[in-house]
């Protein structure tokens, strides 16, 4: 696309189970397409589960969910499809005002949504937004189509429709940066990650005609859009037809996070992380890991390998830095 959008962005190597995967996450081929439909605004309100999360106005008393379906095909954690369901946020960014907020970052291109429903169809990637970003996502069938003039995403589980989305394939001549900032909700605080875009190609249009959706009855999702959408009519549709990204984060990590991250990502717990701490107070070597501990970072992945990943070296140093208590 021009130039190494990747280069200068330092990976580091974790496990999600037995795979070794990097962070933050490299998508090399990519595509989107995402419906902006009306919503019930206080239904909206009632679902966030904080306040500081306050749903965006795209017009007066109208808030948004943002339908977002992805075509990833080639990434860190192999070829997959996803479809977001968001909830519109204001930002933190501009001023509270209803409507303006909205508008200012859909003129920036950086969109902030709470994540409401996020169904994939691979186990990886899965278990990586569960385990470390507290998504929620589900396995399910995530299947596009491409016509002449159109592209499509079906979203079902076994036999039951989720939705089913349809935009136009329209002139899509800006390129450049663009910013989801995806909100979610973990140890009872806020928490967020930035999907970071490099559009090879990108269009936001209003009006009738673009994008068309489906809602399914026959399944909770469905059932649960059904209720928060105001209009089965889009009153914008943007349009990614190729994309390059890296997904960062997550952004606040508590305690509670970096003990669940070292523990799920690179199979080293707190208890040995405190042993590796006195023992670089002590001067002495790394101490034999206790049994319990050893079985419990072979299950978690491959622990016990000779050479150590990035992010346990960066264990080691930062520990070795520590003061003494």
């Amino acid at each position: 696309m021009g130039y190494d959008f990747f280069a200068g962005v330092e990976q580091f190597e974790a496990y999600i189970g037995d795979r070794m995967v990097k962070s933050p996450t490299f998508y090399r081929d990519a595509a989107s397409f995402t419906l902006i439909m009306p919503a019930n605004l206080m239904a909206l309100r009632r679902i966030l589960p904080d306040p500081r999360f306050v749903p965006a106005q795209v017009l007066p008393g109208i808030g948004a969910l943002m339908l977002t379906a992805l075509e990833y095909k080639d990434t860190d954690l192999g070829p997959y499809n996803e479809f977001s369901i968001g909830v519109a946020l204001n930002s933190p960014d501009f001023m509270q005002i209803p409507c303006y907020n909205f508008a200012r970052q859909a003129v920036r291109g950086s969109f902030d949504s709470f994540i409401l429903r996020l169904p994939v169809t691979t186990e990886i990637a899965l278990r990586g937004g569960v385990d470390l970003y507290n998504f929620p996502k589900f396995i399910a069938q995530v299947d596009f189509e491409e016509e002449d003039c159109w592209t499509s995403c079906e979203v079902s589980e076994g036999d039951d429709l989720i939705c089913r989305v349809r935009g136009r394939k329209v002139p899509a001549p800006r390129n450049g940066m663009i910013k989801m900032i995806s909100r979610t909700y973990q140890f009872q605080q806020p928490q967020s990650c930035e999907l970071k875009i490099n559009a090879n190609g990108f269009a936001m249009v209003v009006g009738r005609g673009n994008a068309e959706l489906v809602v399914g009855n026959g399944h909770p999702v469905g059932r649960e859009l059904s209720g928060l959408l105001l209009s089965t009519t889009p009153l914008a549709y943007s349009y990614v037809p190729r994309m390059e990204a890296i997904l960062y984060g997550p952004e606040r990590l508590s305690l509670a996070a970096i003990g669940m991250f070292l523990e799920r990502a690179c199979g080293l717990s707190m208890e040995d992380l405190r042993e590796l701490v006195e023992s670089r107070k002590s001067g002495a070597g790394k101490p034999a890991r206790k049994p319990a501990a050893k079985k419990a970072a072979k299950k978690a992945g491959k622990k016990a390998a000779a050479k150590k990943s990035e992010l346990q070296s960066a264990i080691d140093e930062a520990t070795g830095t520590l003061p003494e208590a």
